[in-house]
């Protein structure tokens, strides 16, 4: 069978294989979509490609991944984690008897003349594939609710301060509403509050409404905005697909927080997608050391830590690199392997 595995670069003719294999791999994000990635791809202009693996014209598997060439060489992501584009890696239709070969085959061939190889992995994701071929695990985690059962059952599950601050902010006639493009500005706008404070700046307004002008129409986008006497006081994006719902981006005016607005849309799209027979709610990823109060908000709502994991490789030009970079800033390259 291993003979058999052609891999190569897609063509304007694989878009049913694509779509095959985006159907049939229970590894599949939205985040390993051509429509999600072109978006990415377009908005920080850093280009992407598929290659995709077939055994006797039968579609196997893909990898996109991006590829970014600051610096001297090449460096290949799958996942681009500096886009919120979080979860990558090859998928494989999940009845592939080949999978551990074609991964293999379908890595090496884009190994050449790069500096490193980096991965992130959707959740339950087999990493021992990754690490028999080299690349050094970092777990992660995300957190993740299963939205089985009823929503009585969802709610007991929320910790008693979350479930407090839910009543409070309808004691407070906060209302949460679908919305659309019209909302994109005051959204920006609390965003742009939100980072200002951490020192940063959010990503370009023409992200955030692209992906709410192209995935709408799809369904794979919800919006929603909560109100304080017909104000927009907080909002929050989430991306939709297949049986999981997973929350990309959110923000509030500083002045309402006391309001407790965003854990009202948190539970409102825990509704949401019960409602509308999603499986599970990912809250995508929980950083406790780096981002202590964002991990605790999302730990409330019910959800259990599942490890996600950033994976790497380096080649030998990219080993070459690091020991350049070692002997001009030897601290700075002791923090960065210690991460491995």
């Amino acid at each position: 069978m291993d003979s058999m595995i052609l891999v190569r670069e897609v063509s304007s003719e694989d878009e049913k294989n694509i779509k095959h294999i985006l159907e049939h791999s229970k590894d599949v994000t939205i985040f390993h979509t051509p429509e999600w990635n072109r978006l990415v791809s377009e908005e920080f202009g850093v280009p992407n490609k598929t290659i995709i693996a077939k055994a006797d014209a039968t579609p196997l598997g893909m990898y996109t991944f991006f590829i970014d060439s600051k610096g001297l060489f090449k460096r290949i992501k799958s996942g681009l984690r500096e886009a919120d584009s979080i979860y990558g890696g090859p998928i494989t239709i999940d009845n592939s008897e080949s999978k551990k070969d074609m991964i293999e085959k379908i890595i090496r061939v884009k190994e050449k003349y790069v500096e490193y190889s980096q991965i992130y992995p959707p959740p339950d994701y087999n990493i021992e594939l990754l690490k028999n071929l080299g690349y050094k695990c970092r777990k992660l985690f995300t957190s993740i609710t299963k939205l089985d059962g009823s929503e009585e059952e969802l709610w007991s599950k929320i910790d008693s301060k979350r479930r407090n601050l839910v009543r409070k902010a309808q004691a407070n006639k906060i209302k949460v509403i679908p919305a659309d493009l019209s909302f994109i500005d005051i959204y920006y706008e609390m965003l742009s509050e939100l980072f200002k404070k951490a020192g940063k700046t959010p990503f370009q307004k023409s992200y955030y409404s692209s992906i709410l002008q192209e995935l709408n129409p799809r369904g794979w986008v919800k919006f929603l905005i909560a109100l304080h006497q017909d104000k927009p006081i907080a909002g929050a994006i989430f991306l939709c697909f297949k049986d999981t719902v997973y929350y990309w981006s959110g923000a509030s005016f500083m002045e309402y927080r006391n309001l407790a607005p965003n854990d009202l849309i948190q539970w409102e799209i825990i509704r949401w997608a019960r409602a509308n027979q999603y499986k599970y709610y990912d809250l995508v990823m929980i950083e406790q050391e780096r981002l202590p109060g964002i991990a605790h908000f999302k730990l409330g709502f019910g959800g259990e830590l599942v490890p996600i994991y950033e994976a790497i490789k380096r080649t030998p030009l990219g080993n070459l690199t690091r020991c350049i970079k070692a002997l001009s800033n030897p601290r700075k390259a002791i923090r960065r392997m210690k991460k491995f």
